[in-house]
């Protein structure tokens, strides 16, 4: 499915009239000076304390540096580029380094795709480059550079007001909306729901666009909201305080991280002051960047030239992909009264729902939740018939939901029907995936063969994270906690409460790593006979739970 280089016939200038290898000068804007307030107020700590900062005339890339342009830059240089990245969608979205490359991932189909697969080191090592083809001094922008781009003298925290998901950012921006999630079940058969969540909209792109396809903001810069998380220069730091005020890059810090804005097609919509930082030398697919220019560094006819022949054909790509967009089916409508029964005789759920009569209805897929509140995951498709038969469902509380579909897309998932609480008895073992409510919380795979599933969070349990479970206590008295854990940290692990008044702490150990398990003796609590609810609270990160028993 990857993007496979190939031989690209340009008809590409010099700046200096030699042939000594090919390269793009990227389309750019000249940027005005002036003042802004860097920050905000109501943001999180790392955008605080807000700061004037002055920022002298510069030029800015109109685009994200695409596969076309980078692919040059290999083609003169060898450069030896990563040849992992984390860009495989798993169960629970991209969490793994696998085999895949610049041009060849699977998420990279087209040439005027912003390039990803590269790390901060790599995107430092492009600017070099077309700084000494060109004798300009090309590099990535400053942090206050981009942002004080970005907001362009706009005021509310978002695109459109001060909050999030409003429907017109999709005419802006290459964020996570209704086609990403079509591609992400298609492609992957992951679900937003669940997880990241969709905005209420549709940009026409599951993944990283043609870079251009959207509204630029008012200084005529686009994609600098999705699209790829773009690399700035400025090392990593917790805070403004201290922060330069002249618009330069801050160079100290956590140098070992680079800065990164704007977020991703992967995301919902970032703000122009949210922030965020990754190791230099980490690689992934949703990470890209853009060029700036210094202002000393003059126009020439070699640069005019090099940027209108490729900004002439991506505008063709640009048509071709609006074509393919334009002639997609309608999305099917909803469908209605989805409806569940249980019988336990045949081990079976049915399900059923109101036929669509809307005429771009084909068929139905339908989804389930392996516990609930996690990710829907489809589970039969090409359904002619409004109705469906679960054989063995899962034995704990889950979620059923449907969605109508066509050759081209699938409509908004029905309202979803939901098992019946679970009851888990004590003494016995209960399974981590097994809870009735839970906040922050995702279900995957262990990977070694004793586990089965395993609750933990984005990468892993986070401070805050709980899971609730109801239980049956078969009589008053002490009972030992044993739990299976795996954690790359000693902590203060978790909190056990019974129906709201907290029973007792109980310490995770640094097993060695994520994925080793250990089986952890607790301490004897005491409990009360009859039907309660049992709440684990996470006290800190990095940790997941495979199992609770109690003897």
């Amino acid at each position: 499915m990857g993007y496979k280089r190939v031989s690209l016939v340009l008809a590409l200038v010099f700046s200096n009239g030699s042939a000594h290898g090919a390269f793009i000068e990227p389309p750019i804007v000249t940027i005005p000076n002036g003042q802004f307030l860097m920050g905000r107020n109501e943001g999180k700590d790392n955008e605080q304390p807000v700061h004037q900062v002055t920022i002298d005339s510069f030029r800015f890339g109109k685009y994200e540096v695409t596969v076309k342009e980078f692919s040059l830059f290999i083609d003169d240089t060898g450069y030896q580029t990563p040849k992992e990245c984390y860009h495989q969608p798993t169960e629970n979205w991209i969490a793994h380094m696998s085999k895949g490359s610049w041009d060849n991932n699977a998420l990279t189909i087209n040439e005027y795709q912003p390039v990803v697969c590269i790390n901060a080191t790599t995107a430092s090592a492009y600017a070099d480059w077309l700084s000494a083809k060109t004798g300009k001094h090309y590099r990535l922008p400053s942090e206050a550079e981009w942002e004080y781009v970005a907001k362009a003298g706009q005021h509310t925290k978002y695109r459109y007001s001060d909050l999030p998901n409003d429907p017109r950012i999709c005419e802006y921006a290459n964020i996570a909306d209704k086609t990403a999630e079509q591609k992400a079940q298609q492609d992957f058969g992951a679900s937003y729901i669940g997880t990241i969540g969709l905005t209420p909209c549709d940009d026409s792109s599951g993944y990283s666009s043609i870079v251009g396809m959207y509204e630029p903001n008012s200084l005529g810069i686009y994609d600098l909201i999705g699209n790829v998380q773009e690399y700035v220069l400025d090392c990593d730091n917790a805070n403004y305080n201290d922060a330069p005020t002249d618009g330069s890059a801050w160079l100290s810090g956590s140098c070992d991280k680079n800065g990164l804005r704007g977020g991703a097609w992967h995301w919902y919509e970032f703000s122009p002051t949210q922030r965020s930082s990754i190791p230099s030398d980490f690689t992934g697919v949703l990470e890209g960047f853009r060029l700036a220019l210094d202002i000393e560094s003059n126009h020439d006819n070699a640069e005019i030239i090099s940027a209108v022949s490729f900004e002439k054909s991506l505008k063709q790509a640009q048509r071709t992909e609006r074509k393919v967009r334009l002639n997609l089916l309608p999305y099917p409508r909803k469908p209605k009264a989805l409806s569940l029964k249980i019988n336990e005789v045949n081990d079976e759920v049915s399900l059923s729902w109101a036929n669509n009569t809307d005429g771009y209805t084909e068929s139905y897929n339908v989804y389930s939740t392996q516990a609930f509140g996690g990710q829907y995951r489809k589970i039969a498709s090409d359904i002619k018939t409004p109705h469906y038969i679960v054989s063995k469902p899962f034995p704990r509380k889950h979620s059923y939901t449907v969605a109508a579909a066509n050759s081209d897309r699938f409509s908004e998932y029905s309202e979803p029907v939901t098992t019946e609480d679970t009851i888990w008895p004590i003494p016995g073992k209960i399974q981590a995936e097994d809870y009735n409510s839970m906040s922050g919380m995702l279900v995957e795979k262990t990977k070694d063969t004793a586990g089965g599933l395993l609750l933990t969070g984005w990468g892993f349990i986070r401070q805050g994270n709980w899971a609730l479970y109801q239980v049956n206590i078969k009589e008053d008295g002490l009972y030992r906690l044993t739990y299976r854990v795996a954690s790359s940290v000693n902590s203060a692990g978790f909190d056990m409460s019974i129906n709201g008044q907290t029973s007792a702490s109980f310490k995770v150990p640094d097993t060695g790593g994520l994925g080793l398990w250990q089986s952890v003796k607790g301490k004897e609590i005491f409990l009360q006979k009859g039907t309660h609810s049992l709440r684990i609270t996470a006290l800190a990160d990095q940790w997941k739970l495979n199992w609770l028993s109690f003897n």
